[in-house]
């Protein structure tokens, strides 16, 4: 305990779990910096959990906590726990609540020693990105890493109110990289495509969280009709583009059915080639990470709707008729 208790974090007992070989220390509490605008209002929130598993390994969390309730980790894990700590402070509470176009957005990382780095040295760390969350004009956004590498990121677009309807292209024209939200239980969920390990992958992640920050910060402040005005030729270039496997199947069809008007030799090399088209393409198929869904994709459309939340489109003229009277 002695290196907790030096930097003034003592345990909650009664939060702690012994048994489970778990302690949690007392909430301390960070008052903001005036100096930062981000977060004018918002003191943050600390509490420090220490597992310890198995002799000789030990997984040590700094949970944040806005007045706001966004939520952030910091986690690292290894056998020295003065190392451990020094690791989570020198990562300031402020920078995993930066400001993007005026909303906050909570990142989560976890601290991995750099190859090479000194292991007593907390600088010699890199970040790992775990997920990255936003309130964004009454939806929560949510970025999680991928878990295994080469796979996508996932993204999930949650309401906090019922009856909100958005349209399936609302972040994929931003670019190649989104794909189309897919309705689910709670809202919406989408995946966007990284590349890279390491510092690499989470800088790509951050920057693609960033993008889709920015880009629905701009859209859910203005009316849906507005969205598709300004970004209809995107939205046209995403319907094309989930056509793109359907066409490109169809094309396989039609060129096979052409090839039996053409007479082509018993011995040539193109039959051996056709015959083994086939599995070939299947086992392509198959074998890619994300397969692509085989859709009509529906035509982009100008919204009707008032506001993105059917509460604030009923509310409006409400206020109207008070005034009036």
């Amino acid at each position: 305990m002695q290196p907790f208790t030096r930097r003034d974090f003592h345990v909650d007992l009664a939060a702690s779990d012994r048994i489970g070989r778990r302690l949690v220390f007392k909430p301390v509490t960070h008052e903001h910096d005036e100096a930062d605008p981000d977060l004018a209002g918002n003191d943050v929130r600390e509490i420090l959990q220490l597992d310890h598993p198995r002799p000789g390994f030990s997984v040590l969390t700094r949970t944040l906590t806005l007045d706001s309730g966004l939520t952030a980790t910091l986690e690292t894990q290894g056998e020295d726990l003065g190392v451990l700590l020094a690791r989570i402070e020198s990562v300031p509470p402020q920078q995993q609540f930066p400001s993007i176009d005026g909303t906050t957005v909570a990142l989560s990382y976890r601290l991995v020693p750099r190859s090479g780095a000194r292991t007593p040295d907390p600088a010699g760390v890199d970040r790992e990105f775990l997920r990255g969350v936003a309130e964004i004009s009454n939806f929560t956004l949510v970025m999680r890493a991928p878990l295994v590498k080469g796979y996508p990121a996932e993204i999930d677009l949650t309401p906090k109110t019922a009856g909100v309807a958005v349209p399936e292209d609302l972040l994929a024209v931003i670019g190649w990289a989104w794909s189309p939200l897919r309705k689910s239980k709670a809202g919406w969920s989408g995946k966007v495509k990284v590349r890279g390990s390491g510092p690499e992958l989470s800088r790509l992640i951050e920057q693609r969280l960033e993008r889709t920050v920015s880009h629905l910060t701009r859209t859910l402040s203005q009316p849906p009709a507005a969205y598709h005005e300004s970004l209809a030729r995107a939205r046209w270039g995403v319907a094309l583009r989930r056509a793109l496997p359907l066409l490109f199947f169809a094309s396989l069809i039609l060129g096979a059915a052409s090839l039996t008007l053409v007479e082509i030799p018993q011995d040539s090399i193109v039959n051996l080639l056709l015959m083994g088209a086939p599995p070939l393409l299947m086992i392509g198929a198959f074998g890619m990470r994300d397969i692509p869904s085989m859709e009509i994709p529906p035509f982009p459309r100008r919204m009707t709707h008032a506001a993105w939340h059917p509460e604030i489109e009923t509310a409006a003229p409400q206020t109207l008729d008070v005034q009036q009277t």
